[in-house]
């Protein structure tokens, strides 16, 4: 079954597909009211109680059941989006080394953990734990750290290929 999820989602068909899809999660992100994009914690590598009290007061009321809804949902898609990604373009690259899957994979069980915690903290503002926020900064960090492990070797994957080529 993971086999024939890694050759789907290694046709160039589903690439473009999986790209688009990504592409436009993003706008959606982008587009969300209330200014939540910008004051999204999962774009930040790592942030603090002061951090997030600014970015929820930020957005409000409305802003934060907003962020609660998309975090759940469309920040849930957007993950499994961007591991089939790399994955597939894996898959072409690295035929005979599975072991760098973990990184992608990895990335988006940071972020659905973190997308979890996010969602936690809003339900449960103003009331938070200092000590859960350094549990999800921490999350958010691991997963930008694991995503830039994931595009470091895509990179060296597609040098190498283009080396094989010449």
């Amino acid at each position: 079954m993971i086999r024939r999820y890694l050759n789907l989602v290694s046709l160039t068909k589903s690439q473009i597909i999986i790209f688009v899809s990504l592409n436009i999660c993003g706008l959606l992100f982008f587009l969300l009211p209330h200014n939540i994009f910008w004051n999204m914690l999962d774009l930040k590598f790592s942030y603090n109680e002061e951090v997030l009290l600014k970015s929820f007061n930020t957005i409000g009321d409305e802003g934060r059941r907003v962020y609660y809804f998309s975090a759940l949902i469309l920040d849930t898609a957007y993950p499994l989006l961007y591991v089939s990604l790399f994955l597939g373009a894996y898959v072409k690259l690295f035929k005979n080394n599975s072991y760098i899957c973990i990184f992608p994979i990895a990335a988006a069980i940071f972020d659905i953990m973190e997308n979890i915690q996010i969602s936690f903290h809003l339900s449960n503002f103003p009331s938070i734990s200092v000590q859960n926020i350094f549990y999800t900064s921490t999350s958010t960090s691991l997963k930008w750290l694991t995503i830039g492990i994931s595009i470091v070797i895509l990179i060296y994957g597609i040098i190498q290929k283009q080396k094989s080529n010449n």
